[in-house]
């Protein structure tokens, strides 16, 4: 009941409320984090920790907080799973025991085209979690010995191209979500491979190889011909339309278009303010330790 309470109040919009359940979360975290523990330090660190993050509650706006508590829950299997389960159409979208390979990322980093590239390429059913777009996924998987595809994009490009499919969410607001996002993967980079944007679009058969050399595993690769990639874009057209009632969002359609190119030039004088910078050189250093994890340094 504790739980669902949570992930029920979460979504209120009232900002007292929503700091409520953060508060919450905080103290969740803060018994999860200590327990076994006996030393005074530890106690000290974990209440430290926790005073440090009221503070950073009490200065936010609600659109702050609700964005500030995704990135928490996201970060927190026990939070993220039991909130996530309580929506249907999440379910088969989650880790779990049956699963056989994770693929996620940022949104808008791929994930769809990998998905549903990887899906075709298959001899037999596999049964992937995907598009949650939380590090929590890594970390369930890493726990089970799942294996799991990391899908990383440039800050810059992944970020735009998402504040322009959810115009709800500021550049500071996502920068921070993709900071927290590979920030968190990133420890888990034993457990993971990490296929780049740039790769997985154009030579994706070579990312999954590295998926079966490091993992054992025996998944078809995607030949990346020119009627492949045609076969997978018109699944991801039929399936747009289908949730549209036959509409085409050239906004939200997850392929190249010119009406984002032509958004995306007009967001790019936001990513010159101060704090927006300070955030894209950070984002800039996760980014680039993943391509050292995978020894592709520019």
């Amino acid at each position: 009941m504790v739980v669902r309470f949570i992930a029920e109040t979460l979504v209120l919009d009232q900002l007292g409320r929503t700091r409520r359940v953060i508060y919450t979360m905080l103290w969740i975290g803060v018994l999860s984090n200590s327990s076994g523990r006996s030393s005074k330090s530890s106690r000290r660190g974990s209440a430290s920790t926790y005073t440090s993050s009221r503070l950073e509650v009490l200065r936010l706006t609600k659109g702050d907080a609700k964005q500030w508590a995704r990135r928490y829950v996201g970060r927190h299997p026990f939070l993220f799973y039991n909130f996530y389960r309580l929506r249907p159409g999440y379910r088969d979208l989650l880790v779990d025991r049956r699963t056989q390979i994770v693929i996620v990322g940022f949104p808008r980093s791929g994930n769809t085209f990998a998905v549903v590239a990887f899906q075709q390429a298959q001899r037999e059913s596999v049964r992937v979690a995907h598009h949650l777009h939380m590090p929590a996924q890594v970390i369930r998987a890493a726990q089970w010995g799942i294996p799991t595809l990391l899908l990383a994009r440039k800050p810059a490009d992944a970020v735009l191209s998402s504040v322009i499919r959810d115009p709800g969410v500021s550049i500071r607001q996502a920068l921070k979500h993709y900071i927290s996002f590979y920030e968190k993967a990133a420890e888990y980079r034993d457990a993971l491979v990490v296929g780049f944007f740039e790769e997985v679009t154009r030579d994706y058969g070579t990312v999954l190889e590295r998926v079966n050399a490091k993992f054992g595993t025996e998944f078809s690769t995607f030949v990346h011909s020119e009627e492949n990639v045609k076969s997978v874009f018109d699944h991801i057209d039929e399936v747009h339309r289908a949730r549209r009632g036959g509409r085409l969002d050239e906004k939200v359609i997850t392929h190249p278009s010119a009406v984002k190119a032509g958004l995306k030039d007009a967001l790019k004088e936001e990513l010159e303010a101060p704090e927006v910078r300070k955030l894209i050189a950070r984002a800039e250093a996760v980014y680039e330790s993943l391509r050292h994890m995978e020894g592709r340094v520019l």
